[in-house]
């Protein structure tokens, strides 16, 4: 009898004993929850955050900005710049008008809008420099000129004036002998071979592509020419201001396509006789 008994209460006690533990675990769990949400209740509110198109990489001044430069991020506030963009469809295809460093946001300010980039600043090769030298169309084809034409420069002074430019800056197609040249002589050389014609007066091709090769423009309609800006490295572009000092410029009109450089000979002539 008291075996029969033993058995129930043995299960009963056992039962008690599960209860029990749940019932810790429970409390447990509640007590977790009610500390969680305290703390959450306490903790200070989540930072205002904004949309921010950011770069992902560097870009250049002049550079047309493309999607693949650009992301859009979570930033706090108090972090985003004045008039930062926050969407893509307001910076994309626009011109950066500074240079912009990776991470860097973006603003109205340091874009322009491409029917606003109709400078010439814009269009030059990097590396070369913008030049204007003054041209006569009764000596050079000035007037047949359009821009993107090249042309080759010659220059035209005393043959003595002439050698001492060339020591200085010598001239990729430049070949001019002392030797040749000496006694009182009128010198004219080529100095300069396949060179880019960037403006006819205030004319040039104003649609933002970067003048190369194939950049070819309208003519000029106005007959009237008296300058052009010419497309030269730093280092053309001093000798060819060196020669202006003392001589007189002129152009030759290239064929279109033609990029051949090769050395040429100065021509020269006695002063009051033909050499």
């Amino acid at each position: 009898m008291q075996g029969t008994m033993a058995g129930p209460r043995m299960a009963d006690r056992r039962i008690l004993i599960v209860a029990l533990i749940l019932g810790a675990v429970a409390a447990g769990l509640a007590v977790a929850f009610l500390v969680s949400a305290d703390q959450g209740a306490t903790a200070a509110p989540l930072v205002d955050a904004r949309s921010v198109v950011v770069a992902t990489r560097s870009i250049e001044a002049g550079t047309t900005i493309t999607e693949d430069m650009l992301e859009v991020r979570e930033l706090p506030a108090s972090a985003v710049i004045d008039g930062a963009a926050g969407g893509l469809e307001g910076v994309v295809g626009e011109t950066a008008r500074y240079p912009i460093a990776q991470g860097e946001q973006l603003n109205a300010v340091r874009l322009v809008a491409p029917i606003e980039v109709q400078a010439l600043s814009f269009q030059i090769p990097d590396g070369m420099r913008g030049v204007t030298i003054p041209v006569n169309v009764n000596d050079s084809p000035a007037a047949l000129l359009a821009p993107g034409d090249f042309v080759d420069v010659l220059v035209a002074a005393d043959a003595e004036k002439l050698v001492t430019a060339s020591t200085v800056l010598t001239g990729p197609s430049l070949s001019i002998e002392a030797s040749t040249l000496a006694g009182d002589r009128k010198a004219v050389a080529t100095l300069l071979q396949n060179i880019q014609v960037l403006t006819v007066q205030r004319h040039y091709v104003a649609n933002g592509v970067t003048y190369d090769p194939s950049v070819r423009g309208t003519p000029p309609e106005e007959d009237s020419v008296s300058y052009v800006t010419l497309s030269l490295t730093p280092e053309q572009a001093q000798l060819l201001w060196l020669a202006s000092q003392d001589g007189e410029l002129t152009l030759t009109l290239r064929a279109f396509g033609d990029d051949r450089v090769s050395p040429i000979g100065a021509a020269t002539k006695l002063l009051g006789a033909q050499q």
